[in-house]
């Protein structure tokens, strides 16, 4: 399905909810009591504010349909531009209601906050949602988000599926869709949304974890650092993927059950999956104590930093560190190396991962060791030296995200378009 189809869903459904918040309100919109404009309005930031909660975790939920459309970084970026406005709504609905109700009946602020609290059904445990969703809003800001681990962050977000379950019965027992064809279409919205996120978010990844019973084959190290985890299993050849692409990790060994991605580092083969890891001081400092045979927890493929996004037949593959793991499995399929060229970057030449894969691909590689000084790394001026017909290439880049960050706007500068530029991001 198409993005414009989606966009049009999700127009459709934003003013569905105005209309219901509307028409359920227009008695008091319609009313000269003082405060009835506060109330209508503090009811529809609440509508509001649940319907971007769905939004929210339907771009999480990890649906194919959307996902191939947008790519999870998209999807990422738009879940937090979304977040911005659901913050706006969530506060404002209890405060128009208080300063609303507090008008109409002439009595306090303070006092009409507490008869709220007290007294109205399922508006206790709204607030608790509420504190909730401020919670992890305030972990999700950037300055405190890179203070706090991938796994940790994760966990974190789990309580919000409870948020959900409250907001959606607060609504049905008090809002404007707590009757008729609003009840109706709000009900079918939820189940909808909370039924897509449970099958891809969790049913799906129980269904292929019993189907394939991955295990951990065998661990070789790279390099200083780097490990290599070989994962088998039934039926490997029906468990499909694309080079490039990466699977959400889980290994059921004690103090190793966390949830993290990692890129396929070799291309499909029909007999086992390999995940290059490096160790970079969180969870992934404790895999060389993987045990062989630990059970293996797979949710995935996903991404769409995948070969067939190419615009020409040529192409620049630009890696940075342990970057060259989606970069190696795209080598590794195609047919006809002669039309791609590598740049790969580290710190030394010991720090080379895959070397003699590389060079086995035949692929033109070019190397850079950033320790002997800024004329070794990988800048425009060095693209358009190796490859003087850059604009007619492709160039897919995964490295640290500085260095994804300066290619891109030096390779907007000289000629190449958006479309012929690949990445993919792990943020959070």
């Amino acid at each position: 399905m198409k993005k414009v189809f989606w966009n049009a869903i999700f127009i459709i459904n934003f003013y569905l909810i105005l209309y219901f918040g509307f028409t359920n309100s227009s008695y008091l919109i319609n009313s000269t009591t003082n405060g009835s404009i506060l109330i209508a309005l503090g009811r529809l930031a609440g509508l509001l504010s649940e319907f971007l909660i769905l939004v929210q975790l339907l771009l999480i939920s990890r649906f194919s349909s959307i996902e191939k459309q947008y790519g999870f970084d998209k999807l990422i970026s738009i879940h937090k531009k979304i977040g911005f406005f659901l913050g706006v709504f969530l506060i404002s609905h209890p405060i128009l209601l208080t300063i609303g109700y507090a008008q109409s009946k002439n009595i306090s602020y303070i006092t009409q906050f507490i008869d709220f609290i007290t007294k109205w059904n399922g508006v206790f445990g709204a607030a608790i949602a509420l504190l909730i969703i401020v919670f992890i809003a305030i972990i999700s800001i950037k300055k405190y988000r890179t203070k706090i681990s991938y796994e940790v962050w994760y966990f974190l977000h789990l309580p919000l599926y409870v948020v959900v379950a409250i907001a959606f019965g607060h609504q049905i027992n008090t809002g404007d869709m707590s009757s008729g064809g609003a009840m109706f279409y709000w009900f079918l919205i939820n189940l909808v949304t909370i039924g897509i996120l449970i099958f891809y978010r969790f049913l799906r990844p129980i269904y292929l974890f019993f189907r394939h019973s991955f295990r951990i084959e065998k661990i070789v190290q790279e390099n200083t650092n780097v490990y290599s985890i070989y994962i088998t299993g039934k039926n490997m050849s029906q468990y499909r993927f694309q080079s490039g692409q990466y699977a959400n990790l889980i290994f059921l060994q004690k103090k190793m059950t966390f949830h993290h991605p990692f890129s396929f580092s070799d291309a499909y083969n029909g007999k086992y999956l390999r995940f290059t890891i490096k160790s970079s001081g969180d969870f992934t400092s404790k895999i060389e104590k993987l045990k062989i045979g630990t059970r293996v927890f797979i949710d995935g493929p996903f991404g769409v930093f995948i070969l067939n996004k190419l615009v020409n037949n040529k192409a620049v593959f630009i890696a940075g560190g342990i970057g060259i793991t989606p970069i190696l499995s795209m080598i590794k399929s195609i047919h006809n190396t002669k039309n791609a060229v590598l740049l790969y970057s580290n710190k030394s030449e010991a720090d080379i991962n895959f070397w003699h894969e590389i060079s086995k691909s035949q692929i033109e590689s070019h190397y850079f060791n950033t320790s002997l000084g800024v004329h070794n790394r990988i800048s425009i001026e060095k693209i358009i030296e190796i490859c003087p017909d850059y604009k007619d290439r492709d160039f897919y880049l995964c490295g640290p995200v500085q260095m994804t960050i300066n290619l891109l706007k030096h390779l907007k500068k000289v000629g190449v378009t958006y479309e012929q530029i690949h990445f993919e991001k792990f943020d959070y």
